[in-house]
C-alpha cells in the first residue's frame, strides 16, 4: 500500500465515515500569502523547484538542518540541483509535517503515489514539470482543483489592490480574492521604520502627514479603501501584546520623537502600537471586519542572514513572550471603548492555546465571538493539530471552531486542509468509538461542515459565499 491512500490516518471505522461526509466540502481560506498579481495572470509555473521551493521556508529550515549549502536553497543554484537536494531529503524528513504535506501534495496534484528514493530523480523531475504545462496546472485551475471557494490574502495597507479589482472584475473567475488589511509596519512603529511608513502612507492617500492626527487619518482611508475593494478581515503580528492605556496626549508626543528620529524603548512602542491598534479596530469594528491577531514570533533572529536575504527566509521562532494579563487588558480595552470585533488570535507558542482560549471565553457573547486560531506555524503539524483541537475543546466550543488556514505562498499548499480535516475525523470517530461522544450522523457531519466551512463563512460574511449542508 501506498503512503497517501483512501484512508490515510483514518484508522477506525467512525473516523472514515466522518471523512467520507465532508471530504468534498470547499475551502474557505481566510488566511494565505498568496500573490493575487499570480492568480490574475495565470501563468503555468515553469518548474516544479518554483511551485514547491520558491517560497517555503518550512522546506528551507529543513533543507538547512540536513546540511544543504544555502545556494541550493535561497541561492542561485541549479533548479534541478536545487529539486534532487530535495528530494534527496523528502523521505528522510519522517515525523515532520512536511512528510506527509509534499506526499498529499505530489499525490493531489500530480497524482504521483510512489515514494520519492524509489523514482529516478531527473525523470521524475522531468515527469512534473510536463505535468505543470499543462493547463488545468495554471494558478486558477489549481484552486479549482483544490475545491477553493475563497482566499484572502495579505496585503500592505498601501498597496493599490489593482490585481484584486482585476480579478473582481473577471466574470469567467469564480473563486473570490479578497485582500486582508496587514499594517505591522505602520503600528510597530521605529526610529528606523517610521519615515518609510509616513511616505508610503502619503503617497497612498494623498495626505500629507505632520502629525500623529494625520498619520491615524491616512490609516483609516487605507481601510475605506480596502473596504472598498471586498476586505474582509484585518491581520496583524506581534511579537509581544501590544499595550493599552496610553492617553492621546502621549501617544502624539512619542510620535513626534520618533518622527524627529528619537528612540522609543521597547515599553513605549508596544505603548504606542496599542494606541494606534485601538483606534484602527474603531474602524474594523464599522465596517464588520474580523480581526486577526498573531502573537509571539520572533522574527529574522539570524543576523547575518537576515541581511544577506532578508525577511520570511526561515529565520524566525517562537516565542515566550504573551502576558495573559496583557492581553485581557487589551481586549478589555477594545470592548470598553466599543471597538472589539469578530477576532481570532493565533499564539505562536502551543502553551498558549489554553491561555488565548480562556481570554477569548471572556469576551465572548452573542454579538462578538473571539476565538482561539488554528494551530499556527510550528504547531500545524499531526500532534500540534490533535493538542490544539483538545486545547479548544477543553475550554471552549469545538463546534464554534473557524477552522483550518493555509498561511502558505504555495498554491499546492491546500492538502494542508486535507491533512487538518482527516486529524479531525480520526480525533472525532476515535471518541465516538470509545463511547465519550454520541453516535449520531446528522449531528457530526453538521459540525463537521460548520468547522471545515460555515464557522468562517459566518464569521468572515462575504455576501454571495453560501453554508454547505
Amino acid at each position: 500500500m501506498t503512503l497517501i491512500h483512501d484512508n490515510f490516518l483514518l484508522t477506525t471505522t467512525k473516523a472514515k465515515e466522518l471523512y467520507q461526509s465532508i471530504k468534498d466540502t470547499p475551502i474557505y481560506d481566510f488566511h494565505c500569502h498568496l500573490s493575487p498579481q499570480e492568480i490574475y495572470e495565470d501563468k503555468n509555473y515553469a518548474t516544479i523547484t518554483d511551485l514547491w521551493l520558491g517560497h517555503d521556508h518550512y522546506k528551507w529550515r529543513l533543507m538547512r538542518a540536513y546540511g544543504i549549502d544555502e545556494a541550493l536553497i535561497t541561492g542561485d543554484g541549479d533548479s534541478f540541483d536545487k529539486f534532487a537536494a530535495f528530494i534527496d531529503m523528502l523521505p528522510k524528513t519522517i515525523m515532520n509535517p512536511m512528510y506527509h504535506w509534499c506526499y498529499l501534495e505530489l499525490a493531489r496534484y500530480f497524482d504521483h503515489y510512489e515514494g520519492v528514493q524509489h523514482s529516478n530523480v531527473r525523470e521524475l523531475y522531468q515527469k512534473l514539470n510536463k505535468q505543470l504545462q499543462q493547463p488545468d496546472m495554471s494558478p486558477r485551475n489549481l484552486l479549482r482543483k483544490s475545491n477553493v471557494q475563497v482566499v484572502c490574502t495579505t496585503d500592505d495597507p498601501c498597496d493599490d489592490l489593482y490585481y484584486h479589482q482585476q480579478l473582481a472584475a473577471d466574470p469567467s473567475f469564480d473563486i473570490e480574492v479578497r485582500p486582508t488589511f496587514r499594517p505591522d509596519f505602520y503600528i510597530s512603529l521605529k526610529q528606523k521604520t517610521i519615515g518609510t511608513a509616513i511616505q508610503k502612507l502619503q503617497a497612498a492617500s494623498g495626505f500629507d502627514i505632520n502629525s500623529l492626527s494625520d498619520y491615524v487619518k491616512a490609516l483609516e482611508n487605507r481601510v475605506d479603501y480596502f473596504n472598498e475593494h471586498g476586505a474582509k478581515s484585518a491581520d496583524q503580528s506581534f511579537s509581544e501584546v501590544v499595550l493599552t492605556g496610553l492617553s492621546e496626549e502621549a501617544a502624539a508626543a512619542y510620535f513626534t520623537d520618533l518622527k524627529n528620529g528619537k528612540a522609543l524603548d521597547n515599553r513605549k512602542t508596544r505603548e504606542l502600537a496599542g494606541w494606534l491598534l485601538a483606534r484602527l479596530a474603531q474602524s474594523y469594528k464599522k465596517y464588520g471586519w474580523v480581526m486577526q491577531l498573531h502573537l509571539g514570533p520572533l522574527r529574522n533572529n539570524n543576523s547575518l542572514q537576515y541581511e544577506k536575504i532578508g525577511t520570511d527566509a526561515g529565520f524566525d521562532s517562537l516565542g515566550n513572550l504573551l502576558n495573559a494579563e496583557e492581553l485581557n487588558q487589551l481586549l478589555d480595552h477594545l470592548h470598553q471603548n466599543g471597538s472589539l470585533t469578530n477576532t481570532i488570535i493565533y499564539p505562536h507558542n502551543a502553551n498558549d492555546h489554553s491561555m488565548v482560549q480562556a481570554a477569548a471565553g471572556n469576551f465572548t457573547s452573542k454579538d462578538v465571538k473571539v476565538q482561539l486560531g488554528a494551530a499556527w506555524w510550528y504547531n500545524d503539524t499531526k500532534d500540534g493539530m490533535i493538542q490544539h483541537l483538545i486545547d479548544y475543546a477543553n475550554i471552549g466550543l469545538l463546534s464554534e471552531f473557524a477552522g483550518m488556514l493555509t498561511d502558505s505562498r504555495s498554491l499546492v499548499s491546500y492538502s494542508r486542509h486535507e491533512y487538518f480535516r482527516r486529524i479531525l475525523c480520526q480525533l472525532l470517530g476515535s471518541l465516538v468509538e470509545k463511547g465519550e461522544i454520541e453516535d449520531d450522523p446528522a449531528l457530526l457531519e453538521g459540525i463537521l461542515k460548520d468547522i471545515c466551512f460555515n464557522n468562517a463563512a459566518r464569521l468572515f460574511k462575504i455576501e454571495n459565499i453560501k453554508e454547505v449542508h
